[in-house]
């Protein structure tokens, strides 16, 4: 396995008279054997960033080292991508139809002269890791979306690769088997100590997955650490987006308070700001006809705007009593008739403060 080092990583792309920032100076660190996520939004460079470890993409600066090894620098190529140790599974996966399952995962190996006996015994030890032996003889068109990831999975892991780089793996598969294969993938890295970098739009990839994350935005690594700390404390309201559904509220702040209509939320700290925005996941936020929920504090009344049944959550939009251009999400666990009065209840300590450009106070 190796470690992979970036330093000052840029690529710079010219579209027109303009240059595009798809890397931008990205130092980033991922040691052996670990999983790392890449999560940010569409044209945000993250498969930019794969493909320049991959060396498939010339840096137009910075440094790439696996290990104590430079393979990357400035406008050149040092180490060739078939020479890196890298395998690489893409979104769309492409297996060649013409060719087996057997035939389909065999094919890097034939491509590097491994032995004919040598090729039989990997296909099918990583076939039984990924319980897909029984359709080796199949071709594409013949098995299911989840058959053919695993197929594009066994055909990475069957070289042996010290890097594992994975494109939006997961993007085309139903969302049934989107858990299995997440939890495949992580039980894969886990037993062969894979060094593994997966980038996603998905949070729910990287959460699955990996053990660290970044989170890139216009070529930027903005914010990166454990998930569930990204999550909990996203750098920016772009981020905090990313990472989750949230609400995200204009409010004044009032002494001790944060108001927004005749919602008032405790804080515990001084705050030099008239008008902030505030961020609420909903699972930090609960609706009840009673005074009191365990954890939770009373903020005030809101008005049920709207309910609905989604992938089996009750959702509904509520709005302070006094001013219904405010709208927050909220799940619950049963149908809730609109127009119908409810406490609002929050956790004071889980609400995200952002100034006005959108950055964390």
């Amino acid at each position: 396995m190796a470690k992979v080092v970036l330093k000052e990583l840029t690529k710079v792309f010219k579209k027109g008279k303009n240059l595009i920032y798809a890397s931008n100076k990205i130092n980033l660190e991922v040691n052996d054997g670990r999983s790392f996520g890449i999560l940010g939004p569409s044209g945000g460079g993250k498969t930019t960033l794969l493909r320049l470890i991959a060396g498939l993409e010339l840096p137009t600066d910075g440094y790439i080292y696996f290990d104590d090894k430079m393979v990357s620098a400035p406008n050149r190529i040092i180490v060739d991508p078939a020479d890196r140790g890298i395998a690489m599974v893409f979104q769309n996966w492409a297996l060649y139809p013409n060719m087996t399952i057997y035939d389909n995962i065999a094919f890097p190996l034939r491509n590097m002269k491994v032995p004919k006996s040598d090729i039989d015994k990997k296909v099918k030890e990583v076939a039984e890791i990924l319980n897909i032996k029984h359709i080796l003889d199949h071709y594409p068109r013949e098995v299911s979306g989840g058959q053919m990831q695993r197929t594009a999975l066994a055909r990475a892991l069957v070289k042996n690769p010290k890097i594992l780089l994975l494109d939006e793996p997961f993007s085309n598969l139903d969302a049934q088997i989107r858990d299995s294969a997440r939890a495949l993938v992580r039980k894969i890295q886990r037993e062969l100590k894979l060094t593994t970098i997966v980038v996603s739009h998905d949070p729910a990839d990287i959460f699955a997955i990996t053990e660290e994350a970044g989170v890139i935005v216009n070529g930027m690594l903005v914010q990166k650490g454990n998930a569930s700390e990204i999550y909990d404390n996203p750098i920016n309201e772009t981020v905090s987006k990313l990472l989750g559904d949230i609400n995200i509220v204009k409010a004044q702040i009032k002494d001790n308070y944060i108001k927004f209509g005749n919602i008032l939320i405790p804080i515990n700290r001084k705050l030099d700001k008239e008008e902030v925005n505030i961020g609420i996941r909903p699972e930090d936020i609960k609706i009840s006809e009673t005074n009191e929920i365990s954890g939770f504090v009373n903020v005030g009344k809101v008005k049920i705007k709207v309910s609905s049944y989604v992938a089996g959550t009750f959702k509904v939009v509520v709005s302070p009593i006094d001013d219904e251009s405010i709208e927050l999400n909220v799940n619950t666990e049963r149908h809730i008739e609109a127009g119908t009065d409810m406490n609002l209840f929050v956790k004071p300590d889980k609400i995200k403060i952002f100034d006005e450009k959108g950055n964390r106070i």
